[in-house]
């Protein structure tokens, strides 16, 4: 059976949803789908770690702030530091890797993570949650980024359906189920 890691990069408090800042709470929208990819697994009898990427200096609650950082960070190539882990990265061979779509591709907090982990024979599936701009560029530069490892596709939820999530997700895993043994 196949050692599987969830790492996920996500931001609570305000976010742009429909066009609209709203406040969505503490836990950002990846990290809820995280939890549900992982539920899903755990319930096909497969055991997956869940581990959140966090920047050293985290991400303002303010939208605005949060994007102004993000826009700075990927105008500038600045890879922010982040938080060490998981444990035992090596022995993972199948790492789904969760961001939201910022400024058309994924936060420079994920590159930082795909750049210092060795991704060699490993699966990665990236997801997305985002506002109707998908993957984008985020694929290109996370296998520019990437030591290693096989990317395939993945699957994206839209920010505004969020309730869709579980579905999407048990699409994905149902048309997929072949990576995940």
């Amino acid at each position: 059976m196949k050692k599987i890691l969830i790492a996920y990069f996500s931001h609570g408090g305000e976010n742009l949803i429909e066009n609209t800042i709203q406040d969505i709470g503490p836990v950002g929208n990846t990290a809820k789908a995280a939890q549900i990819l992982q539920g899903n697994l755990v319930a096909m009898g497969l055991e997956a770690d869940l581990f959140e990427i966090e920047a050293k200096e985290p991400y303002p609650f303010s939208y605005m702030d949060t994007a102004n950082r993000a826009r700075q960070e990927k105008m500038m190539g600045t890879k922010p530091a982040i938080k060490e882990g998981p444990e035992g990265f090596e022995g993972y061979d199948l790492v789904f890797l969760g961001y939201p779509n910022w400024w058309g591709t994924c936060p420079q907090a994920v590159l930082s993570f795909t750049s210092t982990h060795d991704f060699r024979g490993k699966v990665l599936v990236p997801f997305v949650t985002h506002g109707g701009q998908i993957f984008l560029y985020s694929i290109e530069d996370i296998r520019a980024t990437l030591i290693g490892g096989d990317i395939i596709n993945g699957f994206a939820i839209s920010a505004s359906y969020m309730n869709g999530a579980e579905a999407v997700i048990k699409d994905w895993i149902e048309n997929n189920s072949e990576i995940l043994l």
